[in-house]
């Protein structure tokens, strides 16, 4: 069993991917895959014909109005297969930049199994190297949200529009529960092995009734800013959550996390690997936290670096001003630099990893604050959603 980022990364699909199950023709109803999602719990089905292969997701039969109509080529996703030999690290870059929750796997032309970002997330359990990932690191932020009072259908057609799952529902700015995919599917699109006689069969559904406090999951799993990622990873596991959400003490929502941002830890370990991260004034009894120093930076900088990538080397430089009997007060600056940009952040403090906590956070704002939007490249076939949204 791995035990630390690095080797997971390194471990081979076969050893986390889960059966196939019932594996679905292009040509068949998708009110069969939505019955066959339903009766077992799971999130994704694998779909296999005419020499094409793809998965069909809970969020792929949400835009779906009429599923004894339609059939599961016009829905599923697309974007390859795997070997049962492959690296996880190059199946979490597919999963993340092709902005999907699972890969089939593949021997000889068969669908022999599934991996998905809850199997692997699974995975990232059991590393106790993430307890120095703090949450607030990698959640996504802003996070969208929903009042109470608003329509399931709006719920609908917000996940739709900006490619996600899970959406806070708020009163008064204060979390009151979370409405998902999963909830609105299995609530009002109903599979062929449910339907009556008498049922208008493959009836449109797209007007939805009703308010997402009438349907939400009101307890959604929450977290404190002080969690880590390993927190975070074990309590979405054994909830079976599919998102958690950061809250402060007045229970309004900081940010979101979902199985994908907790991937990105594996996915920037390339980059990370690629990025001269320079620490100066660390002295030789400080020398065992200057590892986790430049790991934290890295994980910053790393991130920022999806919209940001001209970023070629930080720089931080670490002075000690004075003592307090055993207290040491820290001025940390950190210097981030490349061909097109060039800026300061810094922080000062008592303990010198309390003080990079808050380098951190004044450094991934400046980083915010820099960002540039991608060029969208044309899109071909079905829309993809927008991979910098919270799932």
């Amino acid at each position: 069993m791995a035990k630390t980022l690095v080797e997971l990364a390194e471990t081979r699909v076969s050893e986390h991917l889960h059966s196939p199950g019932s594996v679905f023709s292009p040509d068949d109803q998708a009110s069969k895959v939505l019955g066959y999602l339903k009766d077992t719990g799971r999130y994704e089905a694998a779909a296999s014909g005419g020499g094409r292969t793809g998965i069909v997701t809970v969020r792929d039969l949400l835009g779906v109005d009429h599923p004894e109509r339609t059939k599961v080529e016009s829905i599923w996703e697309q974007v390859g297969t795997v070997r049962d030999d492959a690296a996880v690290i190059d199946v979490v870059e597919n999963l993340i930049d092709n902005g999907v929750r699972a890969l089939p796997v593949v021997d000889r032309k068969e669908v022999t199994g599934i991996i998905s970002q809850v199997d692997l997330m699974g995975a990232l359990a059991g590393l106790n190297e993430l307890k120095s990932v703090a949450a607030k690191e990698i959640m996504v932020t802003p996070v969208t949200t929903l009042n109470m009072e608003d329509g399931i259908a709006q719920a609908r057609r917000l996940m739709l529009d900006r490619g996600i799952s899970n959406v806070p529902v708020l009163s008064e700015y204060r979390l009151r529960g979370i409405v998902t995919a999963e909830i609105i599917v299995h609530t009002f699109i109903a599979p062929a092995s449910k339907t009556k006689t008498g049922d208008r069969v493959g009836e449109k559904v797209s007007k939805l009734p009703g308010q997402v406090s009438g349907i939400m999951d009101k307890q959604p799993l929450k977290v404190g800013p002080e969690a880590n990622a390993l927190n975070v990873t074990r309590e979405m596991t054994r909830l079976n959550k599919g998102a958690a959400l950061m809250v402060d003490d007045e229970e309004r929502v900081q940010g979101i996390i979902t199985p994908r941002e907790l991937l990105r830890l594996i996915y920037d370990l390339r980059n990370e690997e690629e990025l001269p991260v320079y620490i100066v004034g660390i002295t030789d009894e400080d020398f065992f936290e200057s590892a986790v120093a430049e790991g934290k930076v890295r994980r910053v900088v790393v991130r920022s670096m999806r919209m940001q990538p001209k970023i070629t080397e930080v720089r931080v430089n670490i002075k000690k001003q004075r003592t307090q009997g055993e207290r040491m007060r820290y001025d940390i600056t950190a210097r981030v630099l490349g061909p097109e940009v060039s800026f300061n952040a810094t922080n000062e403090g008592w303990g010198l990893m309390e003080t990079f906590d808050g380098l951190l956070t004044a450094l991934d704002n400046k980083l915010r604050r820099a960002k540039v939007e991608p060029e969208k490249k044309p899109r071909h076939g079905r829309r993809r959603p927008n991979p910098n949204l919270n799932p």
